[in-house]
């Protein structure tokens, strides 16, 4: 295995180790806080897991295996890579975003911890819940994908048919290991964080047009970076589509908490409030 599959596994394991110490803090500090209701980050985890996969979200996860089916197959995903292999300012332009992208849940949903322990403000440590459960739950399925999927990175570097790289799948078991692949786990986590936080927060227009603005800009960065060389484009495609199922069933579950007379269905809202 891979030193980057190692490092995504630790990445995993640190996840998981983060969340039993909120569980912890979040128990010892709930005496702090003065409003209803309780709040803990395991609050409907194995629901969220079954939701985040039912009703219109089944069709977000089969709209991106369709997608990449129809990117890959038409040339689409052969031609952005030839593009920006072409044309490699576009990857140095995204490379800050890249590399931030594995602090991204922690800075978020610490930040939105923190000030929510500091200032009594429940709503804000519900937000860093739902945001923690949607990049778990999304970080894991990732994973799995890759792992099964097989899908190579575009490689110029070391294959010349790119055409025939852009529709090459190796089905099976960790034949491609779980850093490269199908889905973008960039894009996965980062949609998986904002459509949470837009789906607890849905007033709040100027977080969609910042969020969502910022899944595109990653969707730049991860098709472009290294002339190319990180993902196929339909790789994020794929990703924005499972990870907003996943974050907005998270946000969504965890907006109810203070909503009880207002429950939220299971349904895909894609409507902006000005």
């Amino acid at each position: 295995m891979k030193n980057n599959d190692y490092n995504k596994i630790k990445t995993f394991i640190c996840i998981i180790v983060l969340s039993f110490s909120s569980i912890e803090n979040a128990q010892q500090g709930s005496s702090g806080i003065n409003s209803s209701p309780k709040l803990y980050p395991y609050d409907g985890f194995g629901d969220n897991i079954i939701n985040s996969f039912k009703g219109n979200n089944l069709y977000l996860h089969l709209a991106g295996i369709a997608s990449t089916a129809v990117i890959a197959s038409t040339d689409i995903d052969y031609h952005v890579h030839k593009y920006f292999n072409e044309h490699e300012e576009y990857g140095n332009a995204s490379r800050p975003i890249i590399r931030f992208a594995q602090y991204f849940p922690f800075v978020i949903g610490g930040s939105l911890f923190a000030y929510g322990k500091l200032n009594n403000d429940k709503e804000a440590v519900g937000a860093s819940y739902a945001v923690l459960q949607s990049t778990v739950i999304a970080f894991g399925y990732n994973t799995l994908l890759k792992a099964i999927t097989g899908r190579p990175n575009p490689n110029w570097r070391s294959n010349e048919d790119m055409m025939e790289q852009s529709k090459t799948f190796r089905f099976g078991f960790l034949r491609g290991g779980v850093f490269w692949g199908w889905p973008s786990g960039h894009t996965s986590s980062t949609m998986a964080v904002v459509a949470a936080l837009t789906s607890f927060y849905p007033e709040k227009t100027w977080l969609k047009i910042i969020g969502y603005g910022y899944v595109a800009y990653m969707m730049l960065g991860v098709s472009s970076l290294g002339r190319g060389g990180m993902h196929w484009f339909s790789d994020a495609i794929a990703a924005g589509l499972m990870s907003y199922a996943i974050g907005s069933t998270c946000g969504k579950y965890f907006r109810n908490k203070f909503s009880p007379n207002n429950p939220v269905t299971n349904y895909v809202n894609f409507s902006v409030n000005f």
